[in-house]
C-alpha cells in the first residue's frame, strides 16, 4: 500500500503580501504609522463581541420565555417604570429605537401578561407601560444567572477600564 503524504496548504497571505487598499478611516489619531489595521480589528472584535452579547441575551431571554427583544425591553420597563410606568416615547427614546417598533412588542408582551398598559394621567392620549406581577417575578427570578454571566464577562476588568467603555459606548 503505498503512503500518500499531504502536503500542507501555503501559509495565509498577510496584509504586507495584499495590495495597498484605502484606508477605512481618516482620523489621524485613529491610525497607526498611517494604517487603519488596528482600527478594522477593533471594529471586528467588536462585532464578534456584539453577536456573543447577543447570542447571551438571547439565552436569558429564553429562561423568561421570550424573545432576546422582549427581554430587552422587559428590562428596560423594570427599571424606567418608577410607580406609574413609562411611557412609550421614554422607552424608545432609551433604547434608541422608533415608538412604533416599542409599540409593537409591548402589544405582544401584554398578550404574554408580562406587561400592563394604562392611559396616560398626564397625557391621555399615551399610554404609561409597567411590568405585571407575573412578569417582575419571571425577571427577578433571572437575576442570579444574569449576575453570574456579567461576573464572567467583566471578570478581570478594572475600574478605568470599564470607565472608559462604558465613555465611549456613552
Amino acid at each position: 500500500m503505498a503512503v500518500v503524504r499531504l502536503q500542507r496548504a501555503a501559509p495565509a497571505p498577510t496584509e504586507r503580501d495584499a495590495p495597498a487598499l484605502p484606508l477605512s478611516i481618516s482620523r489621524p489619531e485613529l491610525l497607526v504609522g498611517g494604517s487603519d489595521r488596528e482600527f478594522r480589528r477593533l471594529i471586528h472584535r467588536m462585532l464578534i463581541g456584539w453577536a456573543r452579547l447577543d447570542a447571551i441575551r438571547e439565552a436569558i431571554a429564553a429562561r423568561i420565555g421570550v424573545s432576546g427583544t422582549q427581554y430587552t425591553m422587559l428590562m428596560s420597563v423594570l427599571h424606567l417604570q418608577g410607580d406609574d410606568g413609562v411611557s412609550i416615547g421614554a422607552l424608545a427614546d432609551y433604547l434608541e429605537v422608533t415608538g412604533p417598533h416599542v409599540t409593537g412588542v409591548m402589544g405582544k408582551l401584554v398578550t404574554l401578561g408580562l406587561v400592563r398598559k394604562t392611559v396616560n394621567p398626564k397625557d391621555r392620549r399615551g399610554v404609561l407601560v409597567r411590568l405585571t406581577p407575573l412578569g417582575r417575578r419571571r425577571l427577578v427570578k433571572s437575576f442570579d444567572f444574569i449576575c453570574n454571566v456579567n461576573d464572567r464577562l467583566f471578570a478581570g476588568v478594572s475600574r478605568d477600564v470599564y470607565k472608559a467603555v462604558a465613555g465611549f459606548h456613552g
